[in-house]
């Protein structure tokens, strides 16, 4: 019973993250339409910006955590790294958002928009996966050292113990695919914005 409430808490808090991003994405782009409903040059100029300023803070974090991960010799640990990649993404697609505002007048564009949004709930659901593995690995790591079992049997069995890889392995089979493809889309929308002339 215990599990569920955390479980729906974090599930609580995630929305209201998510509800908050949307409800400032939305505020800034009615505002920016506001300020700027006199110079359509200047709205166009600026809406551009936030667009590439927010596809560069996604595609920043997800290089620096893959170089992270990759090169051992970046500073710092991999899981503050993680959270980097993580909130980095969150601004990146509020500024996206905020480019795109309610005006959905193609179908890349929007292809690209929804791929963003599916992959930063795949993101968190992964994170949600990662906490609870780790918290479950603890738990099962301390039950086995109260039972008094050899601290090098202990990581032997949790070594073994692959629910928690599989999970993981499962998830990144869907988060994989699903920034390939935003990457695909986000290209392509540059392209035909560019021989369009914007």
């Amino acid at each position: 019973m215990l599990i569920t409430l955390k479980a729906f808490g974090r599930l609580a808090i995630l929305v209201s993250i998510l509800g908050m991003a949307l409800g400032v994405t939305v505020v800034a782009e009615i505002a920016i339409d506001q300020l700027t409903y006199q110079s359509r040059d200047l709205r166009h100029l600026l809406k551009h910006s936030l667009g590439n300023g927010g596809s560069l803070l996604v595609a920043f974090s997800i290089a620096a955590y893959m170089g992270r991960k990759r090169y051992k010799w970046i500073p710092g640990r991999l899981k503050d790294w993680l959270d980097v990649h993580q909130w980095l993404s969150v601004g990146g697609v509020m500024l996206v958002g905020i480019h795109t505002g309610a005006h959905f007048r193609a179908v890349v564009p929007i292809l690209a928009f929804l791929l963003m949004l599916a992959c930063l709930v795949s993101g968190f659901i992964g994170r949600v996966i990662y906490i609870r593995a780790q918290k479950d690995l603890k738990f099962r790591r301390a039950e086995l050292l109260k039972e008094g079992v050899d601290p090098d049997e202990v990581e032997q069995t949790l070594a073994m113990a692959t629910a928690a890889a599989n999970t993981l392995s499962r998830w990144k089979a869907t988060h994989r695919p699903l920034s390939l493809a935003l990457g695909l889309a986000l290209l392509w929308h540059v392209m035909v914005a560019l021989f369009f002339g914007g």
